[in-house]
Protein backbone atom coordinates (compact mmCIF):
# COMPACT_ATOMS: atom_id res chain seq x y z
CA UNK A 1 0.00 0.00 0.00
CA UNK A 2 1.55 3.29 -1.03
CA UNK A 3 2.64 5.76 1.71
CA UNK A 4 0.38 8.80 1.88
CA UNK A 5 2.21 12.03 2.92
CA UNK A 6 0.03 14.99 3.72
CA UNK A 7 0.93 18.43 5.00
CA UNK A 8 -0.55 17.54 8.33
CA UNK A 9 1.58 14.44 8.78
CA UNK A 10 4.70 16.28 7.76
CA UNK A 11 3.94 19.15 10.14
CA UNK A 12 3.73 16.71 13.02
CA UNK A 13 7.43 15.85 12.54
CA UNK A 14 8.54 19.45 13.17
CA UNK A 15 9.84 20.12 16.72
CA UNK A 16 7.97 23.16 17.85
CA UNK A 17 10.57 23.66 20.71
CA UNK A 18 13.53 23.84 18.32
CA UNK A 19 14.28 27.47 19.02
CA UNK A 20 14.09 26.90 22.77
CA UNK A 21 16.86 24.25 22.73
CA UNK A 22 20.63 24.86 22.28
CA UNK A 23 22.51 22.69 19.85
CA UNK A 24 26.30 22.30 20.28
CA UNK A 25 26.95 24.81 17.52
CA UNK A 26 24.52 27.36 18.88
CA UNK A 27 25.86 26.82 22.41
CA UNK A 28 29.47 27.69 21.39
CA UNK A 29 28.28 30.57 19.29
CA UNK A 30 26.50 32.01 22.31
CA UNK A 31 29.53 31.48 24.58
CA UNK A 32 31.93 33.13 22.14
CA UNK A 33 29.58 36.02 21.45
CA UNK A 34 29.67 36.83 25.17
CA UNK A 35 33.28 35.88 25.99
CA UNK A 36 35.03 37.70 23.16
CA UNK A 37 33.60 41.14 24.01
CA UNK A 38 34.53 40.54 27.66
CA UNK A 39 38.10 39.60 26.66
CA UNK A 40 38.32 42.66 24.46
CA UNK A 41 37.07 44.84 27.28
CA UNK A 42 39.63 43.31 29.66
CA UNK A 43 42.37 43.86 27.07
CA UNK A 44 41.44 47.52 26.75
CA UNK A 45 41.23 47.89 30.53
CA UNK A 46 44.62 46.25 31.05
CA UNK A 47 46.33 48.25 28.30
CA UNK A 48 44.89 51.72 28.78
CA UNK A 49 43.70 51.86 32.37
CA UNK A 50 45.95 49.51 34.36
CA UNK A 51 48.92 49.89 31.98
CA UNK A 52 49.56 46.14 31.88
CA UNK A 53 51.47 44.79 28.86
CA UNK A 54 51.47 41.10 29.76
CA UNK A 55 48.82 40.38 27.13
CA UNK A 56 51.44 41.01 24.44
CA UNK A 57 54.33 39.14 26.06
CA UNK A 58 55.49 35.61 25.35
CA UNK A 59 57.14 35.36 28.76
CA UNK A 60 58.91 37.33 31.52
CA UNK A 61 61.97 39.35 30.52
CA UNK A 62 65.46 39.16 31.98
CA UNK A 63 66.47 40.58 35.33
CA UNK A 64 68.56 43.27 33.64
CA UNK A 65 65.48 44.75 31.93
CA UNK A 66 62.91 44.01 34.61
CA UNK A 67 62.72 47.68 35.63
CA UNK A 68 60.76 48.52 32.46
CA UNK A 69 59.22 45.10 31.97
CA UNK A 70 55.71 46.50 31.50
CA UNK A 71 56.77 49.12 28.94
CA UNK A 72 56.89 47.12 25.72
CA UNK A 73 57.21 50.25 23.57
CA UNK A 74 60.65 50.92 25.04
CA UNK A 75 62.09 48.06 22.99
CA UNK A 76 59.27 47.29 20.55
CA UNK A 77 59.26 50.72 18.95
CA UNK A 78 56.39 52.11 16.92
CA UNK A 79 56.09 50.85 13.40
CA UNK A 80 57.16 47.32 14.30
CA UNK A 81 54.97 44.36 15.08
CA UNK A 82 55.06 43.03 18.63
CA UNK A 83 55.81 39.61 17.19
CA UNK A 84 58.84 40.92 15.27
CA UNK A 85 62.36 40.88 16.78
CA UNK A 86 63.64 44.05 18.39
CA UNK A 87 65.75 46.08 15.97
CA UNK A 88 69.48 46.51 16.60
CA UNK A 89 69.04 50.29 16.65
CA UNK A 90 66.96 49.97 19.80
CA UNK A 91 69.64 47.96 21.60
CA UNK A 92 72.38 50.34 20.47
CA UNK A 93 70.51 53.25 22.00
CA UNK A 94 71.49 51.96 25.46
CA UNK A 95 74.37 49.58 24.70
CA UNK A 96 76.84 50.94 22.17
CA UNK A 97 78.35 47.53 21.75
CA UNK A 98 81.77 47.43 20.09
CA UNK A 99 82.22 45.31 17.01
CA UNK A 100 83.44 41.74 17.19
CA UNK A 101 85.96 42.17 14.41
CA UNK A 102 86.01 44.31 11.30
CA UNK A 103 87.00 41.25 9.24
CA UNK A 104 83.85 39.23 9.93
CA UNK A 105 81.64 38.36 6.96
CA UNK A 106 78.40 38.13 8.90
CA UNK A 107 76.95 40.31 11.66
CA UNK A 108 74.11 38.59 13.53
CA UNK A 109 71.30 40.76 14.92
CA UNK A 110 71.37 41.38 18.67
CA UNK A 111 68.17 39.45 19.34
CA UNK A 112 69.47 36.31 17.64
CA UNK A 113 71.97 35.79 20.48
CA UNK A 114 70.41 37.71 23.38
CA UNK A 115 67.00 36.05 23.72
CA UNK A 116 64.48 37.93 25.84
CA UNK A 117 61.22 36.70 27.38
CA UNK A 118 62.94 33.61 28.80
CA UNK A 119 62.72 34.62 32.45
CA UNK A 120 65.34 35.99 34.84
CA UNK A 121 68.38 34.68 33.01
CA UNK A 122 71.57 36.41 31.97
CA UNK A 123 71.35 37.68 28.43
CA UNK A 124 75.06 36.91 28.09
CA UNK A 125 74.29 33.19 28.51
CA UNK A 126 73.92 32.77 24.78
CA UNK A 127 73.48 29.50 22.95
CA UNK A 128 76.48 27.94 21.25
CA UNK A 129 74.64 28.06 17.94
CA UNK A 130 75.25 31.81 17.77
CA UNK A 131 79.01 31.23 17.84
CA UNK A 132 79.12 28.07 15.78
CA UNK A 133 77.28 29.66 12.85
CA UNK A 134 80.54 31.47 12.11
CA UNK A 135 83.29 29.57 13.92
CA UNK A 136 82.36 26.12 12.61
CA UNK A 137 83.77 27.34 9.28
CA UNK A 138 85.36 30.71 10.02
CA UNK A 139 85.66 33.07 7.04
CA UNK A 140 86.97 36.63 6.81
CA UNK A 141 86.74 39.42 4.27
CA UNK A 142 90.44 39.39 3.50
CA UNK A 143 93.39 37.11 4.01
CA UNK A 144 93.50 34.16 6.39
CA UNK A 145 91.73 34.03 9.79
CA UNK A 146 93.96 34.64 12.80
CA UNK A 147 92.20 31.96 14.84
CA UNK A 148 91.21 28.32 14.54
CA UNK A 149 88.70 27.99 11.71
CA UNK A 150 86.70 24.94 12.82
CA UNK A 151 85.35 24.96 16.39
CA UNK A 152 82.07 23.27 17.28
CA UNK A 153 82.17 23.17 21.09
CA UNK A 154 84.38 22.99 24.16
CA UNK A 155 84.16 19.28 24.92
CA UNK A 156 84.69 18.35 21.27
CA UNK A 157 86.21 20.02 18.21
CA UNK A 158 88.03 22.63 20.28
CA UNK A 159 91.81 23.02 19.85
CA UNK A 160 94.37 23.04 22.64
CA UNK A 161 94.94 26.47 24.18
CA UNK A 162 97.09 28.62 21.90
CA UNK A 163 99.76 29.30 24.51
CA UNK A 164 100.40 25.55 24.76
CA UNK A 165 99.74 24.74 21.13
CA UNK A 166 102.28 27.25 19.81
CA UNK A 167 105.00 26.21 22.30
CA UNK A 168 106.72 29.59 22.32
CA UNK A 169 107.73 29.48 25.97
CA UNK A 170 107.35 31.99 28.79
CA UNK A 171 108.42 35.48 27.60
CA UNK A 172 109.23 36.53 31.17
CA UNK A 173 112.66 37.96 31.95
CA UNK A 174 112.71 37.15 35.67
CA UNK A 175 114.65 34.00 36.50
CA UNK A 176 112.49 31.76 38.66
CA UNK A 177 112.84 28.13 39.67
CA UNK A 178 109.55 26.90 41.11
CA UNK A 179 111.07 23.57 42.11
CA UNK A 180 113.68 25.22 44.33
CA UNK A 181 111.15 27.47 46.03
CA UNK A 182 108.95 24.50 46.96
CA UNK A 183 111.71 22.47 48.62
CA UNK A 184 111.17 21.74 52.34
CA UNK A 185 114.81 22.67 53.12
CA UNK A 186 114.62 26.17 51.61
CA UNK A 187 116.52 28.74 53.67
CA UNK A 188 114.27 31.64 54.63
CA UNK A 189 114.89 34.88 56.51
CA UNK A 190 114.47 33.20 59.93
CA UNK A 191 115.51 29.62 59.18
CA UNK A 192 114.20 26.74 57.11
CA UNK A 193 110.79 27.33 55.54
CA UNK A 194 108.30 25.36 53.46
CA UNK A 195 106.79 27.75 50.94
CA UNK A 196 103.32 27.44 49.48
CA UNK A 197 101.83 28.81 46.27
CA UNK A 198 99.68 31.20 48.32
CA UNK A 199 102.81 32.85 49.72
CA UNK A 200 103.41 34.56 46.37
CA UNK A 201 100.29 34.05 44.22
CA UNK A 202 96.92 35.39 45.36
CA UNK A 203 93.79 36.48 43.60
CA UNK A 204 93.56 40.23 43.30
CA UNK A 205 91.15 41.11 46.10
CA UNK A 206 90.89 44.72 47.16
CA UNK A 207 89.26 43.74 50.47
CA UNK A 208 92.12 41.53 51.63
CA UNK A 209 94.65 43.09 54.02
CA UNK A 210 96.50 39.89 54.79
CA UNK A 211 100.25 40.61 54.81
CA UNK A 212 102.69 38.87 52.52
CA UNK A 213 104.85 36.47 54.57
CA UNK A 214 108.09 37.27 52.74
CA UNK A 215 107.84 41.04 52.51
CA UNK A 216 109.70 43.46 54.78
CA UNK A 217 108.82 46.89 56.05
CA UNK A 218 112.34 48.29 55.70
CA UNK A 219 112.69 48.54 51.93
CA UNK A 220 113.35 51.49 49.70
CA UNK A 221 110.54 52.65 47.37
CA UNK A 222 110.77 50.86 44.04
CA UNK A 223 109.86 52.47 40.75
CA UNK A 224 110.34 49.34 38.68
CA UNK A 225 106.95 47.71 38.16
CA UNK A 226 106.14 44.45 36.35
CA UNK A 227 105.73 44.98 32.62
CA UNK A 228 102.67 43.25 31.18
CA UNK A 229 102.85 41.44 27.87
CA UNK A 230 100.71 41.71 24.75
CA UNK A 231 97.06 42.60 25.25
CA UNK A 232 97.11 42.06 29.00
CA UNK A 233 97.55 45.72 29.89
CA UNK A 234 94.42 46.80 28.03
CA UNK A 235 92.32 43.85 29.23
CA UNK A 236 92.63 43.99 32.98
CA UNK A 237 88.89 44.08 33.59
CA UNK A 238 86.76 41.02 33.20
CA UNK A 239 84.53 41.32 30.16
CA UNK A 240 81.30 43.12 30.90
CA UNK A 241 79.04 40.30 29.74
CA UNK A 242 80.29 38.01 32.52
CA UNK A 243 81.55 40.59 34.99
CA UNK A 244 83.62 39.12 37.81
CA UNK A 245 84.75 40.50 41.10
CA UNK A 246 88.25 41.76 41.90
CA UNK A 247 89.55 38.22 42.32
CA UNK A 248 89.47 37.28 38.65
CA UNK A 249 93.18 37.86 38.12
CA UNK A 250 96.24 37.27 40.24
CA UNK A 251 98.06 40.01 42.09
CA UNK A 252 101.12 41.20 40.19
CA UNK A 253 104.45 39.95 41.50
CA UNK A 254 106.49 42.71 43.15
CA UNK A 255 109.84 42.51 44.83
CA UNK A 256 108.65 44.38 47.91
CA UNK A 257 105.77 41.93 48.49
CA UNK A 258 107.06 38.50 47.55
CA UNK A 259 110.88 38.64 47.47
CA UNK A 260 112.36 41.27 49.77
CA UNK A 261 112.60 39.20 52.97
CA UNK A 262 114.76 36.46 51.45
CA UNK A 263 116.53 38.22 48.60
CA UNK A 264 117.90 41.16 50.55
CA UNK A 265 119.86 43.86 48.78
CA UNK A 266 122.38 44.48 51.57
CA UNK A 267 125.33 46.08 49.82
CA UNK A 268 127.64 46.89 52.74
CA UNK A 269 128.11 45.38 56.22
CA UNK A 270 128.28 48.92 57.66
CA UNK A 271 124.85 49.86 56.30
CA UNK A 272 121.78 47.98 57.59
CA UNK A 273 119.44 49.66 55.09
CA UNK A 274 119.20 47.63 51.85
CA UNK A 275 119.61 49.20 48.46
CA UNK A 276 116.42 50.15 46.62
CA UNK A 277 115.04 47.74 44.06
CA UNK A 278 115.21 50.33 41.32
CA UNK A 279 117.04 51.48 38.22
CA UNK A 280 120.84 51.06 38.32
CA UNK A 281 121.50 54.80 38.24
CA UNK A 282 119.18 55.35 41.21
CA UNK A 283 120.78 52.48 43.11
CA UNK A 284 124.22 53.98 42.45
CA UNK A 285 123.10 57.40 43.71
CA UNK A 286 121.64 55.82 46.86
CA UNK A 287 124.85 53.90 47.65
CA UNK A 288 127.05 56.96 47.17
CA UNK A 289 124.85 59.15 49.35
CA UNK A 290 124.49 56.55 52.08
CA UNK A 291 128.24 55.91 52.30
CA UNK A 292 128.97 59.65 52.17
CA UNK A 293 126.60 60.23 55.12
CA UNK A 294 128.20 57.36 57.01
CA UNK A 295 131.78 58.56 56.65
CA UNK A 296 130.74 62.07 57.63
CA UNK A 297 129.42 60.71 60.95
CA UNK A 298 132.27 58.23 61.46
CA UNK A 299 135.53 59.77 60.17
CA UNK A 300 137.50 57.18 62.19
CA UNK A 301 136.51 54.62 59.52
CA UNK A 302 138.95 56.29 57.13
CA UNK A 303 141.75 54.41 58.92
CA UNK A 304 140.05 51.08 58.19
CA UNK A 305 140.43 49.08 55.03
CA UNK A 306 137.34 49.89 52.92
CA UNK A 307 136.59 46.16 52.66
CA UNK A 308 136.73 45.44 56.40
CA UNK A 309 134.03 45.37 59.07
CA UNK A 310 133.77 48.38 61.45
CA UNK A 311 135.70 48.35 64.66
CA UNK A 312 133.98 47.67 67.97
CA UNK A 313 131.71 50.54 68.89
CA UNK A 314 131.35 52.02 65.42
CA UNK A 315 127.58 52.19 64.83
CA UNK A 316 125.98 51.92 61.38
CA UNK A 317 124.14 55.01 60.24
CA UNK A 318 120.74 55.38 61.84
CA UNK A 319 121.13 52.81 64.62
CA UNK A 320 120.54 53.82 68.19
CA UNK A 321 123.60 53.22 70.42
CA UNK A 322 123.17 49.88 72.11
CA UNK A 323 125.43 47.32 73.66
CA UNK A 324 126.94 45.06 71.04
CA UNK A 325 125.64 47.18 68.16
CA UNK A 326 122.13 45.66 68.23
CA UNK A 327 120.45 46.30 64.88
CA UNK A 328 117.09 44.64 65.52
CA UNK A 329 115.24 47.96 65.37
CA UNK A 330 115.74 47.92 61.59
CA UNK A 331 114.10 44.55 61.03
CA UNK A 332 110.60 43.61 60.00
CA UNK A 333 108.39 41.72 62.50
CA UNK A 334 109.31 38.54 60.62
CA UNK A 335 112.99 39.05 61.55
CA UNK A 336 112.88 40.76 64.96
CA UNK A 337 114.58 37.84 66.67
CA UNK A 338 117.89 38.04 64.88
CA UNK A 339 120.47 40.47 63.56
CA UNK A 340 120.40 41.23 59.83
CA UNK A 341 122.05 38.23 58.11
CA UNK A 342 124.86 39.29 55.82
CA UNK A 343 124.39 36.43 53.35
CA UNK A 344 124.53 38.84 50.42
CA UNK A 345 127.39 41.01 51.68
CA UNK A 346 130.93 40.64 50.51
CA UNK A 347 133.15 38.45 52.70
CA UNK A 348 134.89 40.75 55.26
CA UNK A 349 138.61 40.67 55.65
CA UNK A 350 140.58 41.11 58.84
CA UNK A 351 140.51 44.60 60.32
CA UNK A 352 143.79 46.31 59.61
CA UNK A 353 144.97 49.87 59.88
CA UNK A 354 145.86 51.43 56.53
CA UNK A 355 147.08 54.87 55.55
CA UNK A 356 144.34 57.40 56.02
CA UNK A 357 142.21 57.86 52.88
CA UNK A 358 140.27 60.89 51.84
CA UNK A 359 136.51 60.64 52.34
CA UNK A 360 135.98 60.78 48.59
CA UNK A 361 138.42 57.93 47.93
CA UNK A 362 136.91 55.86 50.73
CA UNK A 363 133.39 56.29 49.34
CA UNK A 364 134.59 55.53 45.81
CA UNK A 365 136.33 52.29 46.80
CA UNK A 366 133.47 51.19 49.05
CA UNK A 367 130.92 51.94 46.31
CA UNK A 368 132.87 49.87 43.78
CA UNK A 369 132.87 46.86 46.12
CA UNK A 370 129.16 47.27 46.91
CA UNK A 371 128.15 47.52 43.24
CA UNK A 372 130.27 44.51 42.32
CA UNK A 373 128.36 42.57 44.95
CA UNK A 374 124.96 43.77 43.68
CA UNK A 375 125.48 43.55 39.92
CA UNK A 376 127.49 40.32 39.84
CA UNK A 377 125.70 38.37 42.57
CA UNK A 378 122.46 39.72 44.00
CA UNK A 379 120.83 41.07 40.84
CA UNK A 380 121.87 38.14 38.67
CA UNK A 381 119.90 35.74 40.85
CA UNK A 382 116.67 37.01 39.30
CA UNK A 383 117.52 39.49 36.55
CA UNK A 384 119.32 39.32 33.24
CA UNK A 385 122.12 41.83 33.82
CA UNK A 386 123.86 43.28 30.78
CA UNK A 387 126.78 45.66 30.86
CA UNK A 388 128.05 47.67 27.95
CA UNK A 389 131.77 47.71 27.23
CA UNK A 390 133.41 50.47 29.22
CA UNK A 391 130.20 51.27 31.08
CA UNK A 392 130.18 51.41 34.87
CA UNK A 393 126.52 50.61 35.40
CA UNK A 394 124.58 47.70 33.89
CA UNK A 395 121.88 48.29 31.33
CA UNK A 396 118.41 48.41 32.83
CA UNK A 397 116.51 45.19 32.20
CA UNK A 398 112.73 45.40 32.40
CA UNK A 399 110.98 42.87 34.61
CA UNK A 400 108.65 41.36 32.02
CA UNK A 401 106.04 39.24 33.83
CA UNK A 402 102.98 38.03 31.89
CA UNK A 403 99.76 38.90 33.66
CA UNK A 404 97.29 37.19 31.33
CA UNK A 405 97.97 34.06 29.32
CA UNK A 406 94.61 34.02 27.51
CA UNK A 407 94.21 37.46 25.87
CA UNK A 408 91.11 36.28 23.93
CA UNK A 409 89.46 34.30 26.71
CA UNK A 410 88.59 34.74 30.37
CA UNK A 411 89.53 32.87 33.52
CA UNK A 412 88.45 33.63 37.08
CA UNK A 413 90.84 32.35 39.77
CA UNK A 414 88.46 33.33 42.56
CA UNK A 415 85.78 31.00 41.16
CA UNK A 416 88.26 28.10 41.34
CA UNK A 417 89.49 28.72 44.88
CA UNK A 418 88.20 25.32 46.07
CA UNK A 419 90.89 23.59 43.99
CA UNK A 420 94.51 23.77 45.14
CA UNK A 421 96.92 25.40 42.71
CA UNK A 422 98.84 22.23 41.84
CA UNK A 423 95.56 20.45 41.19
CA UNK A 424 95.42 22.29 37.85
CA UNK A 425 99.00 23.53 37.43
CA UNK A 426 100.40 20.01 37.46
CA UNK A 427 103.88 20.90 36.19
CA UNK A 428 104.70 23.54 38.81
CA UNK A 429 106.34 21.23 41.42
CA UNK A 430 108.91 20.06 38.83
CA UNK A 431 109.36 23.32 36.89
CA UNK A 432 112.99 24.53 36.99
CA UNK A 433 113.16 26.87 33.99
CA UNK A 434 111.73 30.33 33.52
CA UNK A 435 110.76 29.37 29.98
CA UNK A 436 108.37 26.68 31.27
CA UNK A 437 104.72 27.45 30.54
CA UNK A 438 102.77 25.98 33.44
CA UNK A 439 99.28 26.79 32.17
CA UNK A 440 96.83 23.86 32.49
CA UNK A 441 95.83 22.19 29.23
CA UNK A 442 92.32 21.93 27.89
CA UNK A 443 91.92 18.35 29.13
CA UNK A 444 92.32 19.58 32.72
CA UNK A 445 89.44 22.01 32.20
CA UNK A 446 87.27 19.37 30.52
CA UNK A 447 87.26 17.33 33.72
CA UNK A 448 84.76 19.83 35.14
CA UNK A 449 83.49 21.98 32.26
CA UNK A 450 81.29 20.25 29.73
CA UNK A 451 79.35 21.85 26.92
CA UNK A 452 76.10 20.16 27.83
CA UNK A 453 76.46 21.01 31.49
CA UNK A 454 72.85 22.06 32.06
CA UNK A 455 71.72 18.51 31.34
CA UNK A 456 74.17 16.90 33.76
CA UNK A 457 76.30 17.43 36.83
CA UNK A 458 79.11 19.54 35.42
CA UNK A 459 80.34 23.11 35.32
CA UNK A 460 79.18 25.43 32.54
CA UNK A 461 80.97 24.66 29.30
CA UNK A 462 79.25 26.73 26.65
CA UNK A 463 81.20 29.29 24.64
CA UNK A 464 80.10 32.34 26.64
CA UNK A 465 81.73 30.98 29.80
CA UNK A 466 85.19 31.88 28.48
CA UNK A 467 84.63 34.03 25.40
CA UNK A 468 82.86 37.27 24.62
CA UNK A 469 81.55 38.41 21.26
CA UNK A 470 81.94 42.12 22.05
CA UNK A 471 85.25 43.80 22.79
CA UNK A 472 84.08 45.91 25.72
CA UNK A 473 87.41 47.75 25.92
CA UNK A 474 86.14 49.73 22.92
CA UNK A 475 82.67 50.47 24.28
CA UNK A 476 81.45 53.99 23.52
CA UNK A 477 79.28 55.99 25.93
CA UNK A 478 75.67 56.67 25.03
CA UNK A 479 73.47 59.63 25.83
CA UNK A 480 70.49 58.82 28.06
CA UNK A 481 67.09 59.46 26.49
CA UNK A 482 64.65 58.67 29.31
CA UNK A 483 63.72 60.04 32.66
CA UNK A 484 62.31 57.90 35.46
CA UNK A 485 58.70 58.65 34.57
CA UNK A 486 59.15 57.49 31.00
CA UNK A 487 61.04 54.38 32.08
CA UNK A 488 58.32 53.43 34.54
CA UNK A 489 55.49 54.25 32.14
CA UNK A 490 54.26 57.33 33.99
CA UNK A 491 55.32 59.90 31.42
CA UNK A 492 54.50 60.66 27.79
CA UNK A 493 53.72 57.66 25.67
CA UNK A 494 56.08 58.68 22.86
CA UNK A 495 59.05 56.36 22.50
CA UNK A 496 62.27 57.88 23.89
CA UNK A 497 64.46 56.05 21.38
CA UNK A 498 65.52 57.16 17.91
CA UNK A 499 64.09 55.75 14.75
CA UNK A 500 66.09 53.74 12.27
CA UNK A 501 67.25 56.87 10.46
CA UNK A 502 68.87 58.65 13.42
CA UNK A 503 70.09 55.71 15.54
CA UNK A 504 73.85 55.35 16.03
CA UNK A 505 75.44 53.08 13.48
CA UNK A 506 78.12 50.71 14.78
CA UNK A 507 79.54 47.40 13.70
CA UNK A 508 80.70 46.13 10.35
CA UNK A 509 78.35 45.79 7.46
CA UNK A 510 77.66 42.43 5.94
Amino acid sequence: MPRIRTAKTVAKRIDLQYFAKLSPFRRWRLILSVALPLVAAAWILSKNVLHKQAVYSSGPISAAHAVFGQQCAICHVRGASFSAPVKDETCLSCHNAPVHTARQTFTPPCSSCHMEHKGSVRLAATADSGCIQCHANLMVHDGVPNYEQHIAGFDHHHPEFAVLRQKQGDPGTIRLNHWVHLQPTLRGPAGTVQMDCYDCHRALNANSNEPWPYSVAMVQPASQQPVMVGQAQAQQRKRRSVEAGPGAYMTAIRYVNQCAACHTLQFDPLIPTPAPHDKPELVHAFIVKTLTDYIALHPEALNIDPGALPEQGVQPVGTAPSEGGDQRNFLSPLRQSQVVPQRNASRPIATTTVPRLSAQDWVQQRTAKAETLLWEKNCKVCHIVTKEEGGQLPTEVKAVIPVRWFPNAEFDHEAHRMVKCTGCHLTIPNSKLTSDVNVPGIEICRNCHQQRSQAGNAAEGRCFECHSYHDWRKEQPVKARMDIRQMRGMGPSATPFPTTSDAPQTGPTE
